[in-house]
């Protein structure tokens, strides 16, 4: 650009000194006067040509420059979208770095993550690989003129698809997995998954080069005559067929329409069932001897000889025999009558379990449709029944019509019952972001907010001349204007006042509660629909229960609400303040009461803690007397007994006075002294426990 703005003043320059140069007066006459003008003109004109389409050709580089520019950049995000989505930028690089790093720290550069859109791309290349082998593999096998007629483009398609089998077990192989959430991407974890499979071995299988077989093969051989075109010893391609059915699963799962590609599948397997037994057919007559009965093809004749009449009669045979439609002619031999009824039973089992798929498939297309009119029929009833009239039975129809048409009658709860919160809240968010922006109380809320009330909103439809609002109703609800028109009509019903739109808002005021409303939260006009008409409703209800959890968010809703009600002149300042006072002073007693509550539940932990740590104590206090008890009374007793003892005579004969001595008196008195006080302090412990008990039993009742 520098050098440009340069080479401008530079031409600039020239093209004045020029000018000025050949503007000079000439002494020379007249002649040489006109032709100084003359050259002057000429130069000039030049110049501004030259000059003219440079600039041209500037203008047009630098527009050439800002398309790239604009192609290259990316659309600008949507601020008000961005706001509300859980998945960041720094998320998904986060997430993408997480599953770029192996747990072990070894990345490979070739593995494949199977959930990016190139990989099902690649699925899309190798099913075409197999069906190619599926159909002409054994078609060629049997039907050896297809093979005669274009050798080179047969040759030429075997090995382009033995390469795709060759480049997809590459793939196959380093095919990420998730372990734990993430995406594995170590070469040695990926060899390891890819040879713990089953699969690994029909993949090796496919890949054998059984084409080394026609080496033995020669036109004028035994083999040549057994067996005319030795493709069929590539019959082994055709284990790579569960690549195919993950193309059919991934496919089903990607597209907007699972039904009717359900059905196309079935198809594809019925036709390929009869192409495989078409050329069985074509194969034992062959084996048996063309024109050898009635029930072989019968080759004689020059329309036979052709490969499509070969074709087509052998598929229409297989047709017949496997769907039992239809007469074919009568085996004749052991082996005819072993193949027909082994495609007998084939067509019975096969083709009896395709039609009940096939049925079930239509069955599940149109169960929405008679699940609605189940309903319009079971309202229909009701009407009936109850005498309603036929003008708003008319009108009832006519709304069960319009909701079929807009959208099917679709149940949008059921439909995303399977989905965790967060999805229905993103998926209700994108649906719903245009309402949203409409809403002035919901600007700048926070995420959470909002995300609580999108799933809160409901759709409700109504018909025209419904009224949604009447002058002097409760405001419980407030709409969203999605699709259609609303009038406001004075009280005559007649007199349009305003008109509202798509995208419109009413009621979002009344359902904040705001004290000093002076219309008593109470709505202000009637409004009726014009045709038929969506709209969204938030309940009351359902946004202060959301608002409980955010109390930052309901002031600022409330504050917002003010100031619509203080732009329309319907808010009562005095009558606001006070009940602004009054809630001021009731959060905080609220907040008192609470502390105070949390003190007590404080103090009434500890004393229960107190409580279990004193009746641990009374109770080893209670075993330890009661192991010292049981330890004395052995011996009172042993000393009771031997008192007795010393009492009575002795068995031996000897004839002793009972006379006591002063000191065994003295003993036995110590020791009824020292069990009376033993049995004492017993009593006292038992009483003090007793008491404690009952003491730390009324705290526990007055607390």
């Amino acid at each position: 650009a520098t050098e440009q703005r340069n080479q401008q003043q530079n031409q600039q320059q020239q093209q004045q000194q020029s000018a000025n140069q050949l503007s000079m007066p000439n002494s020379t006459g007249k002649n040489n006067h006109h032709l100084s003008q003359a050259v002057i003109e000429s130069e000039r004109s030049d110049l501004l040509e030259s000059s003219g389409g440079r600039r041209s050709l500037r203008r047009w580089l630098n527009a050439f420059r800002h398309r790239l520019s604009k192609r290259g950049r990316s659309k600008p995000p949507d601020q008000f979208l961005d706001k509300f989505s859980s998945t960041t930028a720094s998320d998904t690089r986060l997430h993408q770095t997480a599953q770029a790093l192996p747990s072990d720290g070894t990345c490979s550069r070739l593995s494949v993550d199977p959930s990016l859109p190139s990989h099902y791309r690649w699925l899309s290349v190798v099913s075409l690989a197999v069906l190619y082998n599926i159909v002409f593999v054994i078609g060629r096998a049997v039907f050896w003129e297809i093979n005669r007629q274009a050798p080179a483009l047969w040759w030429t398609l075997d090995y382009l698809c033995d390469f795709i089998y060759l480049a997809d077990t590459l793939v196959h192989c380093h095919e990420g997995y998730l372990e734990q959430g993430l995406l594995v991407r170590d070469a040695s974890k990926l060899r390891k998954h890819y040879f713990s499979k089953e699969r690994w071995w029909l993949d090796l299988v496919s890949m054998l080069p059984t084409d080394l077989a026609y080496i033995w093969w020669a036109p004028s051989s035994c083999a040549a005559t057994r067996l005319p075109c030795p493709i069929i010893v590539r019959i082994n391609r055709l284990l790579r067929l569960p690549r195919m059915w993950e193309w059919f699963d991934r496919t089903e799962t990607a597209t907007g329409y699972p039904n009717a590609f359900r059905i196309c599948k079935v198809v594809l397997a019925i036709l390929v069932l009869i192409h495989w037994n078409a050329c069985l057919y074509f194969a034992i007559s062959y084996a048996l001897g063309f024109s050898s009965d009635n029930w072989v093809y019968n080759i004689n004749g020059a329309k036979n000889l052709t490969l499509s009449r070969q074709y087509i009669y052998s598929f229409y045979w297989s047709t017949l025999t496997l769907t039992t439609i239809g007469e074919t002619p009568t085996p004749e031999n052991d082996a005819e009558y072993l193949f027909v009824v082994a495609d007998f039973l084939a067509g019975v089992l096969i083709f009896a379990t395709i039609v009940g798929n096939i049925g079930s498939m239509i069955s599940n297309m149109n169960v929405t449709r008679v699940e609605f009119q189940n309903r319009m029929d079971g309202v229909k009833q009701y009407m009936a029944f109850r005498k309603v009239g036929g003008e708003l039975e008319a009108r009832v129809i006519r709304w069960f019509a319009y909701t079929w048409a807009q959208s099917g009658a679709l149940d949008e709860e059921r439909v995303l019952a399977a989905l965790p919160d967060k999805l229905k809240a993103e998926i209700a968010i994108r649906v719903h972001m245009d309402t949203l922006r409409q809403v002035r109380i919901f600007q700048d809320c926070e995420p959470g907010l909002l995300e609580a009330l999108v799933l809160k909103l409901k759709l409700q439809v109504f018909s025209p001349g419904d009224y949604i609002c009447r002058k002097g109703d409760v405001g419980k609800e407030m709409y969203i204007v999605k699709r259609g028109s609303l009038s406001v009509v004075a009280d005559d019903g007649v007199t349009v006042l305003a008109t509202l739109g798509a995208g419109s808002v009413f009621g979002e005021v009344s359902v904040l509660e705001i004290a000093g409303n002076r219309t008593g939260n109470r709505r202000t006009a009637n409004v009726r629909s014009i045709g038929y008409s969506d709209l969204f409703c938030l309940a009351k209800r359902d946004l202060w229960e959301t608002l409980a959890d955010y109390p930052e968010a309901r002031a600022s809703l409330t504050e917002r609400g003010c100031q619509l009600l203080r732009k329309d002149g319907l808010l009562d300042e005095a009558v606001f303040a006070s009940a602004q006072h009054q809630q001021d002073t009731l959060e905080s007693g609220v907040a008192k009461l609470e502390q105070t509550v949390e003190n007590l539940n404080l103090r009434l932990a500890r004393l229960l803690a107190e409580y279990s740590a004193s009746q641990a104590k009374l109770k080893q206090r209670i075993s330890k007397l009661e192991e010292s008890r049981s330890v004395t009374s052995p011996k009172r007793r042993s000393n009771h007994h031997h008192s007795n003892n010393n009492n009575n005579p002795g068995v031996d004969g000897d004839a002793r006075s009972p006379v006591l001595s002063p000191s065994g008196n003295g003993t036995s008195r110590q020791q009824q002294q020292h069990s009376r006080s033993a049995q004492s302090n017993h009593r006292r412990k038992s009483h003090s426990t007793s008491s404690a008990t009952a003491t730390m039993a009324s705290k526990q009742n007055t607390l």
